[in-house]
């Protein structure tokens, strides 16, 4: 603890008397400006303890006046104004915000070009709910809309020693050449892909646990989907006639050969970020998803490394993904939520 904190810590403990554990707790979990902090703390209690002016002192003695907003949710009755007042706290300045998607785009912004941590403080919590289904959700997740082209070799160097005796047991037993790669790869492809199936379920499948929302589980598909299927059978397949037709086999077996192509020869392809959102609204027809929170869930799924971005992170224009499950772990997915995958796909794949 710096002797800055160490003097705000004692201030705080000789304002406010008997809360010396309390305001230790949150100077251990705000720490210093530059720290990384937990993405969201939520503050309870009987009224009239304190709360509000011990966070309140906090930020305002021990913090840059741009690096917190701290707003009083009894005072604001339109979305409007929470978006302007809080933005202006943050920034500076003033802007004007139509929508929520709008508004944490432009926070997304604001904590992207800052190197120090900035922290939005809201007194009376509970009554963002009134103004909006989306805004809190919208700014409990937006820590998570984290950018990274980095993917976690540690993993990968775990299952490397298993994949490498796999790879060398045909030639061991003397059934296949050493220098045969297309049978060494069709004897190691089946093993391969449960391997990486059990390296992405350690990421996915707590997210599915915790119960997030059904549609991010379509999400999930939607990209699957966008990366194996050709998008010149888009229109076919995710159009409105397409879902009121009935689904022959022998339509099916072409859509069917035609992935199955794709998959042995050119393996999953990367897709542009809005055909994977077309498709996801071709699938998920029970409510509307919020542009914003279709963004997130994505930069989610990159970094629980399901989803590869295979367009730089500085390319505002055009963002491109890859989805790394298989087809049997999406099969497992689509039952939990009761989809069926099979009217895109054909089991043969």
């Amino acid at each position: 603890m710096s002797n800055e904190v160490q003097k705000l810590r004692n201030e705080l403990v000789v304002e406010f008397p008997g809360r010396t554990r309390q305001i230790d707790t949150l100077i251990n979990l705000f720490g210093e400006p530059m720290e990384k902090t937990p993405p969201s703390i939520f503050i309870h209690g009987n009224r009239a303890l304190g709360k509000t002016e011990i966070v309140k002192n906090l930020f305002k003695r021990g913090f840059p006046t741009h690096h917190y907003s701290f707003l009083n949710c009894k005072l604001y009755f339109q979305l409007d104004d929470i978006f302007e007042v809080s933005l202006k706290h943050l920034s500076g300045k003033k802007h004007k915000c139509k929508n929520v998607d709008e508004y944490a785009t432009i926070l997304q912004e604001i904590c992207e070009t800052a190197e120090e941590t900035r922290y939005m403080i809201f007194d009376n919590a509970e009554l963002l709910w009134n103004l909006s289904q989306t805004l809190v959700s919208i700014i409990l997740n937006l820590p998570q809309w984290v950018f990274s082209d980095s993917c976690d070799l540690i993993d990968l160097f775990r299952i490397i020693p298993d994949i490498y005796q796999k790879f060398i047991q045909p030639i061991n037993e003397g059934r296949v050449s050493i220098n045969d790669y297309s049978l060494l790869f069709d004897e190691l492809k089946p093993y391969l892909e449960s391997a990486l199936d059990n390296l992405y379920s350690q990421y996915i499948t707590p997210l599915i646990e915790n119960q997030i929302p059904t549609w991010s589980i379509y999400l999930l598909i939607a990209a699957f989907l966008a990366s194996y299927i050709p998008q010149s059978l888009d229109k076919r397949l995710f159009s409105r006639e397409y879902e009121k037709r009935k689904h022959t086999r022998k339509g099916r077996k072409k859509v069917s050969n035609a992935l199955k192509f794709n998959e042995q020869f050119t393996g999953p392809q990367a897709s542009e970020m809005e055909r994977i959102f077309a498709i996801f609204q071709s699938i998920h027809q029970d409510s509307v998803v919020p542009y914003i929170l279709l963004l997130q869930q994505t930069e989610t799924f990159v970094a629980s490394r399901v989803f590869t971005r295979t367009t730089p992170v500085e390319r505002k224009d055009v963002q491109s993904f890859r989805c790394n499950l298989s087809y049997n772990y999406i099969k497992q997915i689509s039952r939990f939520i009761n989809f069926d995958i099979l009217r895109y796909l054909d089991d043969t794949l």
